[in-house]
């Protein structure tokens, strides 16, 4: 099977049945440093997207316009990312989880090449048919949600998905904590623009 294929057949058991994705993506065995190269490098790939999509939407406040600078769009992306595997795996320890660092991140860096193709997809029908595009963003985020509560579950090993969902409004939480932090430290609210 080419590596296309494989990640294709991947994609579709990820909607159809996150937790045998998420087994298989946790088999990998990936190094640490791997997994830190590919999560820096699926926030490139939202960067390059918003980017694009710049092009296309207008920008309607002066907060989202400091995002037309690539460097501040991408370090929020990545700061944000590093925090959610962080928020997940400290999270899910404090429930009783077994997860380590690396089977939080291969699943995350897995949901976010997910969502880089659903970005991608979102803004083709956007240029084209942008009420299908609504429509196609509102399900995927449902079902990604859903792929996200399946994947913690078995990363952590909990077998029980109603604490999986737990820990990730509890991690979600923490993590917006974390995120205005980072805002104040990149100087959004030096700027007047957020309240801190």
């Amino acid at each position: 099977m080419s590596s296309t294929q494989a990640l294709t057949d991947l994609a579709v058991t990820s909607v159809k049945e996150p937790a045998a994705a998420a087994r298989r993506l946790l088999s990998m065995d990936l190094e640490q440093s791997t997994l830190w190269t590919a999560l820096l490098l699926m926030a490139v790939l939202n960067t390059l997207i918003q980017q694009v999509s710049n092009l296309f939407i207008d920008i309607p406040t002066p907060l989202l316009r400091l995002f037309d600078v690539a460097i501040i769009y991408f370090l929020f992306v990545a700061g944000g990312l590093i925090l959610i595997v962080f928020a997940v795996f400290w999270t899910g320890r404090i429930f009783g989880g077994r997860g380590s660092l690396e089977d939080i991140m291969v699943v995350i860096v897995w949901l976010q090449f997910l969502r880089v193709l659903v970005q991608a997809s979102a803004l083709i029908l956007l240029l084209t048919i942008p009420f299908v595009s609504f429509l196609f963003v509102i399900g995927a985020t449902m079902i990604g949600c859903w792929i996200f509560v399946h994947f913690v579950n078995e990363a952590h090993e909990f077998d029980n998905l109603g604490k999986s969902a737990v820990v990730l409004i509890a991690a979600f939480a923490g993590m917006l904590v974390g995120l205005s932090l980072l805002l104040s430290l990149v100087g959004f609210g030096s700027l007047g623009l957020v309240n801190v």
